[in-house]
Parts: C-alpha cells; sequence; structure tokens
C-alpha cells in the first residue's frame, strides 16, 4: 500500500436549483463547478471542473424527502455528475467546491444569477448539502441600470474567488430571488489514520 499521501475520492452530483416562489415559471438555467484546493492537494482522477445542460423550471412532486426546511416546488434540475480523487499529505487546502449558476436575460445573452460554494465534507458517507447564492452588483443604481440593459452584469473572473476570503470584504453582493442549489457528496477517504487523522461521525461534528 502507498502511504506516502492520503486519498479523498469525492462522487455526488449537482442536483438542483431552488427559487423562491416567486420564480419566474420559464427560467432556464444552468451551472458551471470547479474545485478550489490547496498546493498541497493533486488531482489523481476524475476532472475539477464541469458545465452543465441547459435546464427549465419544473415541479417536483411529493413532499420533501433530505430536508424539510427546503421547498421541493421551483425546481431547476440538473443532476450534473461529480468524480473527482485527491491525493495529499497535509488536510491544509481542503477542497472547496465552488458553483456558478446562468441564466439568460430579456434579449437571451447569458447573465450570472448567482454564486456559491461549500466545503467538501470532512467525514466518509453521503452528504446534502444547500447552498444559498448570491451575486456582485454595481455600486449605484444608476450603473446597475447600465448593466441590466447592456446585459453586462457584473461577475468574477475567476469564479473560485467565492472560495477564497482575499479581497472579498470590497465586494458588494446581493441574493434577492432567494436561489439554493442542492449539492449530493459522497464522500470516501484511504490512508488518513496513517497520518494521525481519525474520522469522527457526522453525528459528533
Amino acid at each position: 500500500n502507498n502511504t506516502s499521501s492520503f486519498f479523498l475520492m469525492i462522487t455526488g452530483h449537482v442536483e438542483s436549483a431552488h427559487h423562491a416562489a416567486s420564480a419566474s415559471p420559464n427560467d432556464q438555467l444552468y451551472c458551471r463547478y470547479s474545485f478550489s484546493y490547496g498546493p498541497d492537494w493533486e488531482v489523481v482522477h476524475g476532472v475539477s471542473l464541469g458545465l452543465s445542460q441547459i435546464a427549465r423550471q419544473g415541479l417536483i412532486l411529493g413532499g420533501s424527502n433530505e430536508n424539510s426546511s427546503i421547498p421541493n416546488n421551483n425546481a431547476i434540475v440538473w443532476n450534473f455528475p461529480i468524480e473527482i480523487s485527491f491525493q495529499s499529505t497535509s488536510p491544509h487546502g481542503w477542497p472547496r467546491l465552488a458553483i456558478s449558476v446562468y441564466g439568460f436575460d430579456f434579449l437571451g445573452r447569458d447573465v450570472i444569477r448567482g454564486y456559491s460554494s461549500l466545503l467538501i465534507p470532512l467525514t466518509p458517507g453521503r452528504h446534502v448539502k444547500w447552498a444559498k447564492t448570491y451575486r456582485p452588483i454595481s455600486g449605484s443604481k444608476c450603473q446597475q441600470f447600465v448593466n441590466w440593459l447592456l446585459g453586462t452584469q457584473p461577475e468574477y473572473y475567476d469564479s473560485k474567488t467565492v472560495t477564497r476570503g482575499e479581497g472579498r470584504s470590497v465586494t458588494r453582493v446581493v441574493s434577492d430571488d432567494g436561489m439554493m442549489v442542492k449539492v449530493v457528496l459522497t464522500v470516501t477517504r484511504k490512508n488518513f489514520s496513517s497520518f494521525g487523522y481519525t474520522t469522527t461521525s457526522s453525528s459528533q461534528l
């Protein structure tokens, strides 16, 4: 067995986006994901970024089966798969998932609808995560109107900015449509005990 590194395997999918009740039923959205991780981490299998198909808003029938605080209506479903494996010698820079959601304006131009990020769970097993989205806005109402008219909404040059703290304090953001993204992940770990790291159950965190 190779014990010079420990391994973190992640599978799952970006399942869906859930709007506030006032969202338009004609919304069409797609998402992009990417992983941000420290210099000691290396991808040994899979891909660290992906772009989903375009999906239209629909209604998920049935009750809320995994988190009763999140409504199942007004859902835009992607079920976009994630599969990636990392190796590292240090937990510093533990991977984070950056999510960008895009839609279309009244002229069919691509515009950012929201960013979000989440830390990959530390414990093995299946995890269901809800990530609230937000987006940057211009500093004045006049500039916001010009952005809307020209289809040039402010967006981050690097979508992984949402996974880092640097420069975030000078960015003005808004979360005005209540969109949340549902992500389902299964985490598997190998050789962690060889480096002195123990597993704590999710109920003890």
